[in-house]
């Protein structure tokens, strides 16, 4: 009998079901004939020949010659090695001819891409945007808050941020005001602090501004730009401290867990 996790295991290293029974009876009963094999496996009589073949050329089974001819199965640690560089070469050839059909493509393609930049005038627009890069988050949103932006209400993205599990980190340049009950949140002060933003899983940021008393801010899906500004972010963040008020409340939080 073969066990079904044995099976598997012997199919994921690349054996047929009928060449996973072969080689088991091999194992299990020693040399026999290709007769004994197939009525052991249960393997159909005009396939057991062609499988034994197969399982002889991929190192997994000997013959021994004579009338009628008797078939060994290999010790199963040579036979996985077998296996494992026939892999191998196999990963290397088609990894050569997919590389060599689709990376130009691929290259092609990308010189012809242009990401999305926008430029988002009011503080109104700019809360409809944040709202958006938030509900499209799923493990982290970033948020900068300087001094001269005055201030970014979250309030209103609290259900968003709850139902999510977001990690939100904060960075201000003032004494936070924020009074979130949010489990992953952490706020940090920084100064000086010159520039504001909101970057999304890696993948999109939005960059805040003034201009006058204007509030604008550029939003792009640029995985560079993305990348980049999460970089300089995670610089600030490290370079930073927890409010004191803020410390406290992590601390409640802990003790009452």
């Amino acid at each position: 009998m073969v066990s079904e996790k044995l099976l598997r295991a012997l199919k994921d290293v690349g054996l047929t079901e009928y060449e996973a029974r072969a080689y088991v009876v091999l194992v299990s009963r020693g040399p026999s004939t290709a007769g004994d094999v197939g009525s052991a496996a249960n393997v159909p009589y005009s396939r057991v020949y062609d499988i034994i073949s197969k399982l002889e050329r991929r190192g997994w089974v000997e013959v021994q010659p004579g009338r009628p001819a008797h078939y060994r199965a290999k010790p199963p640690a040579e036979a996985i090695e077998h296996s494992k560089i026939e892999q191998e070469q196999k990963f290397k050839e088609t990894s050569a001819i997919i590389i060599k059909e689709l990376e130009p493509v691929y290259e092609r393609r990308a010189e012809v891409k242009r990401p999305d930049i926008w430029v988002i005038r009011g503080e109104r627009n700019l809360l409809g945007k944040i709202g958006e890069m938030l509900a499209r988050a799923q493990v982290e949103a970033l948020i900068t808050v300087p001094a001269l932006m005055g201030s970014i209400e979250l309030e209103p993205f609290v259900q968003i941020l709850s139902a999510k599990n977001l990690v939100l980190h904060v960075l201000t340049a003032e004494k936070p005001r924020l009074k979130l009950a949010l489990p992953n949140l952490e706020i940090r002060c920084r100064k000086p602090l010159f520039g504001g933003g909101v970057i999304v899983d890696g993948k999109e940021v939005l960059l805040l501004l003034t201009s006058g008393e204007e509030k604008l801010g550029i939003w792009s899906d640029e995985v560079g730009l993305a990348k980049f500004a999460k970089e300089y972010f995670e610089y600030l963040w490290r370079d930073s401290s927890i409010p004191r008020a803020h410390r406290q409340e992590r601390s409640a939080r802990a003790e009452r867990r």
